[in-house]
């Protein structure tokens, strides 16, 4: 039993320190899925508090699987981790049955686990806990009280150091297709002879009150009593879908500038601000860049989920000369985790990427263009 509680130990412990760090090296990101379970639960009084509380939930998980594998406080941590894998695997279950919430966050993007995957996940890890709940009085610290208080202070100091750094400077490990590097334009293509989506006609007729969906050879069974309402395409296959596959902005008036965007070959600054209303104000840096910037001959792009009517009297108000175009948020928070962010682009291609805290000067987005 000595050496199944050890391992259990260990395992949970290296566990949670893994996916603490996943999660703490994109706090951001975490956030946008804290606020999406608040949105099923009906609960938007505590998307202000998402971001705070992504980083407590990174912190915390660190240091319980670091207490873990010190053997320290065993009893306080076996209920610790009881509390917590109780608790997730309810919510990864409750989002296996509903699917309401297509993916926990538990690894980040790092690792992308379907709610199914995320809720076996629990189980196995629950299975774990429970050895270590019952066996807790067997685990053995590895130092004396000191030592381990020293070393609990110190990893906590180390981990919200960079938890905060990466909240305000972007993640170290960029594990989205926007990341430095990479072609956005190749990133949107489908490979050729990647599978398609599959889709199946059906019809709906009505009769007495409730609905049939029917395929094109079922319809000949019908008799007259059955009234056809509606037709639409169902798909029951689905295909290739390419890494960015939403990379697409609007101007005011619904024309679409995604391949002028993409397919100028030049050196261009791509300025994000997911919500204006939420964007940190920077304006003044902002305005400053973009006068010397399009002083050379290049074009800054705004993009931005706010409808532009609002967008043009930020713009106005704070003497921004920049053109703005409408895009989905979902890319948007995906491209830059800040509000603000400024990404600089060849071509199709992610240069740098700078967050609202360390937003650069004309001068240093010059050292990236020479």
């Amino acid at each position: 039993m000595k050496y199944v509680i050890t391992f259990s130990r260990i395992f949970v412990g290296v566990l949670f320190i893994i996916s603490g760090l996943i999660k703490a090296n994109d706090t951001i990101g975490f956030s946008y899925k804290l606020e999406e379970y608040f949105e099923v639960f009906h609960m938007p009084f505590f998307v202000p508090w998402a971001a705070g509380l992504a980083m407590f939930i990174c912190i915390f998980e660190i240091i319980v699987g670091v207490a873990l594998l010190l053997g320290a406080y065993s009893h306080l941590n076996a209920w610790l981790l009881l509390l917590m894998i109780v608790f997730f695997t309810l919510l990864t279950g409750y989002s296996a049955i509903t699917n309401k919430v297509t993916d926990c966050g538990c690894f980040g993007d790092a690792i992308k686990l379907k709610p199914v995957e995320s809720f076996f996940k629990d189980l196995v890890l629950l299975a774990f806990i429970l050895i270590i709940f019952y066996g807790h009085k067997q685990i053995r610290p590895l130092f004396n009280k000191g030592i381990q208080s020293i070393a609990l202070f110190i990893s906590t100091l180390v981990v919200t150091a960079f938890t905060f750094y990466t909240y305000m400077f972007l993640p170290k490990i960029d594990f989205l297709p926007y990341k430095e590097g990479n072609d956005i334009l190749s990133l949107m293509q489908i490979p050729e002879g990647s599978p398609r989506d599959s889709f199946q006609m059906v019809f709906i007729y009505e009769k007495d009150g409730k609905q049939l969906e029917l395929g094109i050879n079922d319809i000949g069974k019908l008799d007259d009593s059955y009234t056809f309402i509606d037709r639409k395409d169902k798909l029951i296959r689905k295909g290739y879908e390419p890494p960015i596959h939403d990379f697409s902005l609007y101007n005011a008036d619904g024309v679409n500038y995604t391949d002028s965007l993409l397919l100028n070959q030049g050196y261009k600054l791509v300025l994000t601000q997911t919500k204006i209303e939420h964007s940190r104000h920077i304006e003044g840096k902002i305005a400053q860049l973009a006068v010397q910037w399009q002083a050379s001959g290049r074009t800054l792009w705004g993009l931005t989920s706010t409808p532009l009517d609002a967008v043009e009297a930020y713009r106005h108000d704070n003497q921004l000369p920049v053109t703005y175009y409408t895009m989905d948020a979902t890319p948007i928070k995906s491209m830059v985790r800040s509000n603000p962010g400024l990404i600089l682009m060849r071509g199709s291609v992610v240069v740098k990427k700078w967050s609202s805290y360390n937003f650069p000067t004309y001068e240093i987005v010059m050292k990236y263009v020479n």
